[in-house]
Formats: C-alpha cells, sequence, structure tokens
C-alpha cells in the first residue's frame, strides 16, 4: 500500500512541475513569452532605391538633346528607363513598408513579432500584417496585405536580415494579379549610413531580361561617391556610372553606346571634359 501511495504522490509531484513549468514559460493567453525584445525594422532605404540623388540638370536641358550633353544624358537615360519600369509596381509595398515603420508591434508567439495596420495608396484602404521572426543568424521578414474585396493576407514581399541590420535582402512578388516573382532585393550598409548598396535584380520568369540588373551605391571614395551599375542581360551590356554627389561630376562607361570601353566625363555643369 505505501508503495502505491508513493507512486501516486510521485506521479502528482511530476504533474505539478510539468505543469508550472508549462505556465512559467506562457502568458495568460496561452502566447509563448518573447525571450527578446521586438527586433528592429530595416530602414526603407533597404527597400526603396533612390532614383532621385543622380544630379539634375538645372538648365532645364531635354536629356535626349545630343547638345545638352551626351555622356551625363545617357546616364540619366538608363536610371529614368529602371525607375519608370519599377516605380508604379511597387507602389504598395514601399507604402506599407513606410507605414510599418511608425507601428508598434505585438508578439504572437514562435519567436515572432506582428505589426498590424492600416495604411492608403491613392485614398484605397489596405491592410498590413509585417511579421518579424527571431531566427539564429538574425530576423525573417514576411509582409502580408489585404484589399476588401479584392485579396486577404497575400504575402506581396518576405526577406531576411541579420541581426545588426547591415545586410539583408527581399523577394518582392507583383502582386496578387499577376502573383509571380518580380524582383530581388540586396542590400549591404554600414550603421550611420555613409556606405550603402541596393540592387534590384529582374526574377521575373517570363521576362527575356531576367536577371537584368540595377545596382545603386553611396561611399565615402574620392573622386566619385555614388554610382549606378546597370547590367542589361539582353544585350549583355554593364553600364558604369560614378559621380561625386557635391559637385555633381561624374563619368559613363557603356560599351554598347560608346562602343569602347573607356570611362566618359562630364563636368560640374554636365557637359562633355576628357577624362
Amino acid at each position: 500500500m505505501m508503495n502505491n501511495r508513493l507512486i501516486t504522490t510521485n506521479r502528482l509531484l511530476a504533474y505539478l512541475i510539468a505543469f508550472s513549468l508549462i505556465c512559467t514559460s506562457c502568458s495568460d493567453d496561452g502566447v509563448d513569452t518573447p525571450s527578446e525584445p521586438a527586433p528592429e525594422i530595416p530602414p526603407i532605404t533597404t527597400f526603396e532605391m533612390d532614383f532621385e540623388s543622380f544630379p539634375e540638370d538645372p538648365g532645364g536641358r531635354q536629356i535626349l538633346d545630343p547638345k545638352a550633353g551626351a555622356r551625363w544624358a545617357q546616364a540619366r537615360i538608363g536610371i529614368a528607363v529602371w525607375n519608370t519600369l519599377i516605380g508604379v509596381a511597387i507602389i504598395v509595398p514601399v507604402a506599407a513598408f513606410k507605414a510599418s515603420i511608425a507601428q508598434s508591434p505585438e508578439f504572437i508567439g514562435d519567436n515572432t513579432w506582428q505589426w498590424t495596420f492600416d495604411f492608403d495608396v491613392a485614398g484605397i484602404a489596405h491592410q498590413a500584417k509585417l511579421r518579424g521572426t527571431l531566427v539564429s543568424d538574425g530576423v525573417d521578414w514576411s509582409m502580408l496585405l489585404s484589399k476588401e474585396g479584392e485579396f486577404t493576407d497575400y504575402k506581396w514581399y518576405a526577406g531576411h536580415a541579420n541581426a545588426t541590420r547591415t545586410e539583408g535582402s527581399w523577394t518582392l512578388n507583383f502582386g496578387p494579379e499577376q502573383d509571380k516573382p518580380f524582383l530581388q532585393i540586396d542590400w549591404s550598409r554600414n550603421t550611420d549610413n555613409t556606405v550603402a548598396e541596393v540592387r534590384y535584380t529582374s526574377i521575373d520568369p517570363d521576362n527575356v531580361g531576367i536577371g537584368s540588373y540595377i545596382h545603386f551605391g553611396i561611399n565615402e571614395e574620392t573622386p566619385y561617391n555614388a554610382f549606378y551599375d546597370i547590367f542589361d542581360k539582353t544585350n549583355d551590356n554593364l553600364v558604369e556610372i560614378e559621380w561625386n554627389r557635391e559637385t555633381n561630376e561624374g563619368r559613363i562607361k557603356n560599351p554598347r553606346f560608346f562602343e569602347d570601353e573607356n570611362y566618359h566625363c562630364w563636368d560640374s555643369d554636365l557637359e562633355n571634359v576628357d577624362c
């Protein structure tokens, strides 16, 4: 009889210990207690490329005018083409990303935090859920977007950032209507953003130019501290553009246009000069 009572008592103690362990690892609503604070969202510069930093012509000359300085004009045209191709397609995800930064997250368990919020695009209401999951080498991100009567929790993009938010990537889809891959975004930066790079690569399986990319960066080098590399996979042509953000002086290498492998320079007035 004593043995039976001892066995029963031991079992009861085991159940109590197990129950107490469960309770200490869970909150009152059954969600795990976070072991770490919420991750910080990477800055918008890791997602939205700066197409406005390239020097504008203060004289208002048409960039297609051959007298306007063909070298600067060629650089401007290549950047503008990518801006046009990408601009409309990323309006909604960029708006969602920008809106998320001002929100406060909620812990939803499984090492995951969620930012839930509403935002407008051209006066049209959308709903968003940005999720950040802590993993061994950083944070996995995903953005679920909804639009009443059209789509619900569509994963518009996902990504990964290292623990210090100094490098990572995003994979962006076209949207719920086409629902296929659109862009691979790779980024890196130092903590004070004096050196930063972001590259958009076409991953659309139906695009003959899949693998084409535009790569933008800023740095602390001299005499040129900003650049765009534009690769056209269809024509196997790499355009290299470098300029100084303070003086606007720059240079371009475009083998297909200039029919050579040399840099061609412009001055602070955007006029052609010898390199």
